[in-house]
């Protein structure tokens, strides 16, 4: 009895240690993480008992092929990532042109050169960013084998906020009309930099490529959204556009891969934009302005037409198939047709209107097409379709088309100069064609959305053929992801 005594007397010391019970919730934790991992080790590296269902290993290593498959496909796509992006020299197009310094103080750098000989003129139109206050001296021109000095005229395009540079024409005159200029160099200081020289592209020689060009602001800040990009292509090409002229500053590895697609097919041509001067700062907005010009001169009696815009605007015929036949209605009218411009906000809600096309109703392409809804690409004309009520007035923030023979100066909303100085601009009326802008707010925040709005879909007319267009082509451009990667995120709105 006494013994029995003495033993709990000493547990009760023991239990009342605080040194001892931590020992022991130790030992107990211990005992049980052993155990924890002998189970699992026991469940994935235990012996196969015998009549035990092999048909789900099968299955692993039917995937353990596709996943093969797949990651040969990707290493392939990576490899040719590594390729040069940029369309080679195209006797199509013009020559792959660069940016190059013409002087010996940064006040002046060319890109390209235009025998220019619409209308009245008789010059050599060279594209160009020039410090502000600058004017060139005059240009060297070789024709054959002769060598001509002659004066020329800078014209700085408009729009430049004041900023250090300008996008500018510098215009070389001529003083014969018959001759054919090879190249061309800007005088500045009384000295040419021969190597920064250009070759001079011939308007008149030149074929008929196709009905509409497009030419898109210079990509920047490593854009990398492919699945939206894809569907911009492919949206212009059910309007009736045939060549997307890009000019590339920085973008991501995906939408690379979506140019080099579009490369290959004869669809696109990436021009380098490595800009040499900082934009933002010194210049307006990526050098936009002697990039649309730039696109409007290589557009010349190859396209009767040419739609100005940016990645996230559609121009949408609203009584037409397609913007030939709107701007057909026209006849020989006008050489520049403005759309207004209406916000479709990008924090506004989807439109379950899309489901209801496509998975629920007899001709949708519903799950035929798509193994589920997931699958469904994320657009932007099939699933933003509130917007704004009230459009802006024709010239701000307007998109347009413009027959580019009978253009000079491209603006952002707007030309600001035609052919012989005659203005011909057809305002489209919002019943017949607008501007479709995907955008978060302009200006931060989210107060943008509590403006008067509406659903609108009008964009769902062309829904069907987009989506099976959108996801065949990104199916071939990234074969190891059977569909384009998911969009990144908006971001901050702030």
């Amino acid at each position: 009895m006494c013994q029995m005594h003495g033993m709990r007397w000493v547990w009760r010391v023991l239990v009342r240690s605080s040194f001892l019970r931590s020992v022991l919730v130790f030992f107990f934790f211990f005992c049980f993480a052993f155990h924890f991992l002998c189970l699992i080790k026991t469940t994935q590296f235990g012996r196969v008992d015998e009549g035990q269902d092999f048909s789900n290993v099968v299955g692993v290593e039917e995937r353990a092929v596709e996943g093969e498959d797949n990651e040969q496909q990707h290493q392939q796509h990576q490899q040719k990532q590594e390729e040069p992006l940029h369309t080679p020299d195209d006797p199509n197009l013009g020559p792959l042109d660069v940016w190059i310094q013409a002087s010996n103080d940064r006040k002046v750098f060319v890109y390209s050169a235009y025998l220019d000989r619409r209308g009245n003129f008789n010059n050599i139109r060279i594209i160009t960013i020039i410090s502000k206050r600058t004017k060139v001296q005059g240009c060297v021109v070789w024709t054959g084998n002769t060598t001509e000095r002659v004066t020329a005229k800078t014209q700085k395009i408009r729009e430049n906020w004041n900023l250090a540079y300008t996008a500018a024409f510098v215009l070389c005159h001529l003083t014969d009309t018959t001759s054919i200029p090879t190249r061309v160099a800007v005088v500045m200081d009384d000295q040419v930099k021969e190597a920064s020289s250009l070759p001079v592209q011939d308007l008149n020689e030149r074929g008929l490529m196709g009905n509409m060009s497009v030419c898109i602001k210079p990509f920047h800040y490593n854009f990398d959204r492919a699945v939206w990009l894809v569907e911009f292509i492919e949206f212009y090409r059910l309007l009736g556009a045939d060549k997307f002229i890009f000019y590339n500053h920085t973008t991501g590895s995906n939408v690379e891969a979506v140019l080099r697609h579009y490369q290959d097919l004869g669809v696109a041509t990436i021009l380098p934009w490595e800009l040499p001067v900082i934009t933002q700062k010194e210049i307006r907005t990526e050098g936009i302005f002697a990039a649309l010009n730039d696109c409007n001169m290589r557009s010349i009696n190859r396209f009767p037409l040419s739609a100005m815009v940016d990645v996230d605007e559609f121009l949408i015929p609203r009584k037409h198939n397609n913007l030939l036949d709107l701007v057909s209605t026209y006849g020989d009218k006008g050489s520049t047709f403005i759309f207004q411009n209406v916000f479709f906000y990008l924090y506004w809600e989807n439109d379950t209107a899309v489901h209801d096309a496509l998975f629920a109703n007899d001709n949708g392409l519903g799950y035929d097409f798509f193994d589920g809804e997931e699958a469904f690409p994320y657009l932007l004309t099939a699933f933003k379709t509130r917007r704004l009520n009230k459009p802006h007035k024709h010239g701000q923030r307007s998109k347009f088309i413009v027959r580019p023979e009978g253009v000079v100066e491209i603006g952002n909303h707007n030309v600001w100069e035609y052919i012989y100085g005659i203005k011909k601009a057809i305002l489209v009326t919002q019943d017949v064609g607008l501007s479709h802008h995907y955008r978060i707010c302009e200006f931060g925040g989210f107060d943008c959305l509590q403006g008067p709005n509406s659903v609108d879909r009008v964009t769902h007319k062309w829904l069907q053929p987009l989506v099976k267009r959108v996801a065949n082509e990104c199916t071939k451009i990234f074969p190891y992801l059977g569909s384009c990667p998911v969009a990144p995120p908006l971001g901050s709105p702030w």
